[in-house]
């Protein structure tokens, strides 16, 4: 089977579905004990992504970018004692194994099913104010992957402000000129 054979949207579907399964496996397993099944999906929705993916070069690159960044956000967000995660191997105080799986499967979101929001700078900006704590809240009152130290609206204005500017600034390393001419940005 090959991409080309896909029809678009059903690509899309696949891509949504396949983060779906990272975030519920991560977050499911981190808030039971265990780091590594999120980890096992993220590896297998990578593998598949990159082996059909018309963007290969171009979701390396948004990899290459947003998996560091994602550790440091994270990472920011654990030692400003805003967040506890569940599971925190390898080094607690950082961002774990299981929370970089998942920045691997969103990264691999961002050319695809997210490329409608990734393409101009405030929605990406949105996105990432409202759907960092969205996301957060839920794996941490419905699957117990973490937990908020502190102040509760604090705490999501803060993961709002981290992920808002983080995802902006994945966005702009990520060099993105989506096919406009040189000097003109989204």
């Amino acid at each position: 089977m090959s991409r080309a054979n896909l029809p678009d949207w059903s690509w899309t579907v696949l891509n949504i579905i396949g983060f779906q399964a990272v975030w519920l496996v991560s977050v499911i397993g981190a808030g039971r004990g265990f780091w590594w099944p999120g980890l096992a999906v993220a590896a297998v929705f990578a593998a598949f992504t990159l082996a059909f993916s018309p963007q290969r070069h171009r979701d390396l690159r948004t990899l290459g970018i947003a998996l560091p960044m994602g550790f440091v956000m994270d990472s920011i967000l654990v030692q400003s004692q805003c967040l506890q995660f569940a599971s925190p191997y390898p080094l607690p105080g950082l961002a774990p194994i299981w929370i970089m799986a998942l920045w691997l499967g969103f990264a691999l979101t961002l050319n695809h099913s997210l490329s409608g929001i990734y393409r101009k700078a405030v929605p990406t900006f949105l996105f990432g104010l409202l759907g960092g704590p969205i996301a957060y809240g839920i794996a941490t009152l419905r699957f117990e992957a973490m937990s908020v130290q502190g102040s509760t609206v604090q705490c999501a204005l803060w993961i709002g402000l981290v992920w808002g500017l983080g995802l902006s600034t994945i966005r702009w390393l990520d060099g993105r000129n989506f096919g406009l001419p040189k000097g003109q940005s989204a």
